[in-house]
């Protein structure tokens, strides 16, 4: 019976698809994320200002091994800006692979509708097959020199080689993978939209909505990440609030509300597509937040909702707070103190640290992926399933 606030009250049609949290965090994040919050999202793990930057596998790319690998893509990265960008901080992806490793993101609508649903030439395909021998014969022999490389190294430097001979692994499998759908046809897409994305090669957000609608339905690919925009320019003057509420919380509350319509508008689509007895928002989980909590730049009391999954067991239509926001004795919001900033002040005892990863494991459990822990996980989250 929570009442919907104003900006999260344009999801109120998806009320009973969707679960708010409050008062989960990523706890073994520093005590400030800097401007890299977007990386900290899926990893459960990051890095803060004057840090050297670590991270490790984000949960997009734990699951897509498994749920992902009967489908031609096993994952798609989606951005404001393609590339990696910089890891220390200004990001443009929120996926990493088994090491860690950035993964590229693509933000051009009409490179990825043409990677997903534009049938190759005979020429082209055959172009692949050719690069894709002359990769091989290139990584066999890579392969064989570290080796022998390996044989003379120190500890240190071995696990160095190990690290570099996994990414080759990783380029071998997507090799094999693209060779092996090389000659299976892609879905067909109805043609007034392959115009519009045709014509479309830079960043919009609504085109990039219905890209992940079209992938999705197509079973293109069953894991998607998005990151609609980056934590600098515009945004990030605003992101400081507490400077000055009065002013920057209305112009955060521009971007929240732009940010949650998209999120309306692909759950909504989803809900009413068809599938089976129920709906492809039925199984169908969105996980929508971000790696910035209350306080600008801190991992702790993260923003997170998620929606659909209702054929999964999830309890949804309910707000589950793991902690107040708000310390009810003073009405004053609970601010983060220490020197490590990972403890949140309340007057009526000791917090409890309930990690954002939990739902996580919950969320891989309920897809059939067998998870006991993830990241600082402690166990699944309670009251979610």
């Amino acid at each position: 019976n929570y009442t919907m606030p104003e900006n999260l009250a344009l999801l109120k049609d998806l009320r009973d698809e969707m679960t708010v949290f409050s008062g989960l965090a990523h706890w073994k994040a520093p005590q400030s994320a800097g401007h890299s919050g977007v990386s900290n999202l899926l990893t459960g793990v990051g890095n803060g200002s004057g840090k050297r930057f670590k991270t490790s596998v984000s949960f997009d790319q734990y699951l897509a091994p498994h749920i992902g690998k009967d489908t031609r893509f096993q994952s798609l990265n989606l951005s404001w800006r393609s590339g990696v960008g910089s890891l220390g901080g200004g990001i443009h992806t929120m996926s990493f692979g088994e090491l860690g490793n950035p993964i590229p993101a693509e933000s051009s609508p009409q490179k990825v509708f043409q990677r997903l649903f534009v049938e190759p030439t005979a020429a082209a395909k055959q172009q692949v097959r050719d690069l894709q021998s002359r990769n091989k014969s290139i990584l066999d022999g890579v392969l064989s020199h570290a080796k022998n490389l390996n044989r003379r190294l120190g500890k240190r430097d071995q696990q160095k080689v190990e690290d570099y001979l996994t990414n080759i692994r990783s380029v071998e499998k997507d090799m094999a993978r693209e060779e092996q759908w090389l000659d299976v046809a892609r879905p067909t897409i109805d043609p007034k939209t392959g115009e519009v994305m045709q014509s479309a090669d830079r960043f919009d957000m609504d085109l990039m909505l219905e890209l992940i609608y079209l992938a999705l339905t197509s079973d293109s690919t069953r894991v998607v990440t998005f990151v609609p925009m980056g934590e600098g320019g515009l945004y990030h003057a605003d992101s400081h609030w507490n400077r000055d509420p009065k002013k920057h919380l209305p112009l955060i509350d521009v971007w929240d509300r732009k940010w949650i319509r998209g999120l309306a508008k692909l759950a909504g689509k989803l809900k009413s597509t068809r599938e089976g007895d129920g709906t492809f928002l039925d199984r169908t989980c969105i996980d929508y937040g971000g790696g910035h909590g209350r306080r600008p730049h801190y991992s702790h009391d993260l923003p997170v909702v998620l929606v659909g999954g209702n054929d999964l067991g999830f309890k949804h239509g309910q707000h589950l707070a793991f902690r107040p926001l708000v310390d009810e004795a003073t009405d004053r919001s609970l601010q983060i103190t220490g020197s490590g900033g990972t403890e949140f002040a309340n007057s009526r005892g000791e917090v409890k640290k309930v990690p954002l990863c939990n739902m996580f494991v919950s969320v891989a459990n309920a897809m059939g992926v067998s998870t006991k822990k993830f990241s600082d996980s402690t166990g699944e989250l309670p009251g979610l399933t």
